[in-house]
């Protein structure tokens, strides 16, 4: 029986290789990603697959975009297409997916003065982690892993404050231009302050009928950062309303879905108010600046201390935070402008 082929580091080249099938791999200077991509060419290797650790960018790129054109509608696939090939033209097409870099796609953003707004960056960011994520998939395994996956920093919710808060005209224009199933996403933002990624994986199961909210811990089960991570989110009147309905809708699974009843896919709500903004735009409507999904938070939290000046210690329980330090941070000037006190949920008026 054939011994399989050894990862070995040689001193000749400086770093990792491997040779399969008579084919020498060169795997890097790294041990830990040497030894994922070593796992990956001998599965490629076991399945009789063409073995190659290094495609090029535009090779994954034109791959992942045929599989966005089987399986998105057509908009997306032109906003995706569009961003890609901006990307290919920056960085040029080959470039291989192993050398890659987040100087890349950051110098590609700095390149584009006029991606004003965090969700705008955000969007053009993730495209290209979503086309790298799909290329390293166990169903296409195009290539061994994604090397910027976890090193690319997505500005969702780094505009703070006043500067993200929808005017409540703004919001009423989203949601007159959205479908049905889009504006219980909007409003569920709007009426509870959750993060647009945790009000996407919310279900059935995370609805606590007695205390009224949905316990959330379980959604971050098995996360190694412990940020960012809310044990429940409180829900008032109307809120409790829509997610028994919703409940009763989808008893199984998340209970926020498109269209076409499929749960949301990471970041396409944020495609889909992307289309609406430039749709509105060549309408000669467009929205304000800085209008993004995460902006609905700081609108709750903002029109929260106008509200209720004196139940900061509520709002931080309600966002998630473990102190009032990054409330005081990006609020506070608030606190002080409004003096009225009234109850905390059943009179509390959102979006």
């Amino acid at each position: 029986m054939a011994r399989p082929p050894k990862l070995n580091f040689t001193p000749s080249l400086k770093q990792y290789t491997v040779t399969i099938d008579k084919q020498l791999h060169r795997l890097g200077t790294d041990q830990a990603d040497a030894e994922r991509q070593y796992r990956f060419l001998l599965t490629k290797a076991d399945l009789s697959e063409p073995v190659s650790t290094s495609p090029t960018f535009g090779e994954v790129a034109d791959a992942w975009l045929e599989h966005v054109s089987l399986t998105m509608d057509k908009e997306r696939f032109r906003l995706c297409k569009g961003r890609i090939n901006e990307f290919i033209s920056y960085l040029g097409r080959d470039i291989r997916v192993k050398d890659m870099r987040p100087a890349h796609v950051e110098g590609w953003i700095a390149s584009r003065p006029n991606l004003r707004s965090p969700g705008t960056r955000r969007l053009y960011k993730a495209m290209i982690l979503a086309a790298l994520n799909w290329g390293a998939s166990n169903k296409v395994r195009m290539i061994a892993a994604n090397p910027l996956r976890g090193r690319i920093e997505l500005p969702e919710g780094q505009s703070r404050g006043g500067e993200a808060v929808w005017p409540q005209e703004v919001f009423d224009l989203v949601v007159a231009e959205s479908n049905a199933r889009y504006v219980d996403f909007l409003r569920a933002l709007a009426w509870t302050g959750a993060r647009p990624s945790t009000i996407r994986k919310i279900e059935a199961k995370h609805y606590n009928a007695h205390l009224k909210v949905w316990d959330t811990e379980e959604i971050y089960r098995g996360r190694v950062s412990r940020k960012k991570i809310v044990k429940r989110i409180w829900l008032n009147p109307d809120m409790v309303r829509m997610a028994e309905r919703l409940n009763k809708e989808w008893p199984e699974g998340p209970i926020f879905r498109s269209v076409n009843g499929k749960p949301f896919p990471a970041d396409s709500n944020y495609l889909v108010l992307f289309k609406l903004k430039e749709r509105l735009k060549r309408e000669g409507r467009p929205l304000p600046d800085g209008i993004t999904l995460y902006g609905l938070r700081h609108s709750f939290a903002t029109n929260f201390i106008v509200q209720y000046p004196d139940k900061i210690e509520y709002l931080r329980e309600m966002l998630g935070h473990r102190d009032t330090a990054m409330i005081l941070k990006h609020y506070g000037h608030l606190i002080d402008q409004h003096k009225a006190m009234h109850g905390v949920l059943k009179d509390f008026r959102p979006l």
